[in-house]
Parts: C-alpha cells; sequence; structure tokens
C-alpha cells in the first residue's frame, strides 16, 4: 500500500507539470570524483530548474493574470519552475577524461508530454582519489515544439562551464561543490532572446543497496533574460544509477 501511495503521490505531481516548457536544468555535468576508468554509469532521476521562456510567454496580452511571471514572488510556481526526469550515461575514455550524454523530459505517467531536450559534454578530473576538481563543459538543446505549455512555448539552445570541487571521505562516498554557468538562446511567440543562468549546488553521491551510485544535490541559481527579467531558481535533484 505504501509503494501504490508513493507512485500514485509521483504521478499526480508529475501530471500537475504536464504539457511543459523545458527545465534547464544545471549543472548539466557533476564530476564528482575520479570515477570509474573502464566501466559506464546510467542514470536515472528528477532535477529542477527554470524555464528559460517563461518571461516571454508569460507577458504575452492574452495571459490570464495567474499565468503570468512573476519573478522571485513566485520561484516554486511551475510556470517558471520545473522538474524534469534526467536520464543520463557517462562513458569514460580514460582515467581522467568523461563524456556525458543525457535526455530531459517533462512526463506524465504513463506517457511523455514535451518538452524534451539533449545534452552532451565532457569533464577532466584533476588531483587525487580523496581530493580534487572537475571541470566540465556542455551543451544542451530542448523545445516544446511549439505548443502552448506551461511556461511556453519555449525552445533554447545553450553552453555550460561547471566546475566541481570534490572530496571522498571514505570509500563509496564523495561530497562536492558544483558552481555553474551557463548562457542560452532562447524563441518564444515568435521571439528571440538570450539569457543566463548560474548558481551552485551541493553534492552527495554514495552507494546504497543495489545502486552502485546514489546522488543527491541542491542548492541555488539565477536566471537572467536579457531584457530585464531575473529571478531566483531554487535547484534539486536525485539520481540513481548502475
Amino acid at each position: 500500500m505504501r509503494s501504490r501511495s508513493l507512485l500514485l503521490l509521483l504521478a499526480t505531481a508529475l501530471g500537475a507539470l504536464a504539457g511543459c516548457a523545458p527545465t534547464a536544468m544545471g549543472p548539466m555535468v557533476m564530476r564528482l570524483g575520479p570515477g570509474s576508468p573502464d566501466k559506464n554509469l546510467a542514470q536515472l532521476g528528477i532535477r529542477s530548474g527554470p524555464r528559460l521562456s517563461a518571461p516571454t510567454a508569460g507577458s504575452q496580452q492574452f495571459i490570464n493574470e495567474a499565468d503570468r511571471f512573476r519573478g522571485d514572488d513566485a520561484s516554486f510556481s511551475t510556470q517558471q519552475w520545473g522538474m524534469a526526469l534526467d536520464a543520463a550515461i557517462t562513458w569514460p575514455l580514460s582515467e581522467r577524461l568523461q563524456l556525458h550524454t543525457g535526455l530531459q523530459g517533462e512526463f506524465f505517467l504513463p506517457l511523455p508530454i514535451p518538452g524534451y531536450g539533449l545534452y552532451a559534454g565532457a569533464s577532466y578530473y584533476v588531483g587525487s582519489e580523496q581530493l580534487g576538481l572537475g571541470p566540465a563543459v556542455a551543451l544542451r538543446g530542448a523545445s516544446d515544439f511549439g505548443l502552448n505549455t506551461r511556461g511556453g512555448p519555449g525552445s533554447m539552445f545553450g553552453a555550460e562551464a561547471s566546475c566541481a570541487f570534490t572530496m571522498q571521505p571514505e570509500k563509496g562516498v564523495s561530497l562536492g561543490l558544483v558552481p555553474f554557468f551557463s548562457w542560452h538562446a532562447l524563441s518564444s511567440h515568435g521571439d528571440t532572446e538570450t539569457a543566463v543562468y548560474y548558481g551552485g549546488v551541493v553534492a552527495a553521491r554514495f552507494t546504497w543497496g543495489w545502486l552502485d551510485n546514489v546522488e543527491l544535490s541542491g542548492g541555488f541559481g539565477r536566471a537572467k533574460i536579457r531584457k530585464g527579467a531575473s529571478w531566483n531558481v531554487p535547484i534539486m535533484g536525485v539520481r540513481g544509477g548502475r
């Protein structure tokens, strides 16, 4: 019964976010330690971020008052902030160099609902097994294909740079502080715009049961559109993988 209640709660929460503009998850790449040089890592989870098209989409004259962009007055409004499913694979090329690919989606169970996104990047680890840095770069593209969605319609293409400061206090446990900065080109309602999204998270990665890798992250970011709109963004996420 408890499992059914949890699934129902998850379905209700994701259903409330259905039909949404893409969420700009960040940081896209978190290199928490050296990682395995000979094994791919697959992860699946939920992460949050801003809907960068929200200021343009939420300022149209025909938009209802409740759907308008409200900035810092409504940081958790699903018109400008969302939670997306995140599926990622890490591909080690050497002991230090890794490639990262991912797919995101705003989902309504059991069917996927736009928007969707893809991202890809690379990271390089510098340091020892116990203490080090993990700089990374990544590219992202996402769209809701012009549908009149929550916080949209919106499409975006962007690039991000991040650098994880990591430590491993014991085997199988990694802790990190991950600042990031990203730039995006946006399209919404026929308008094109640029935006930056920056901030940082505290992250932890550990082994739990049959999962080789459980990752928790939380922090804050700031999204800013060139025309002047800006707002705070709560960041949270959980992923599991093997």
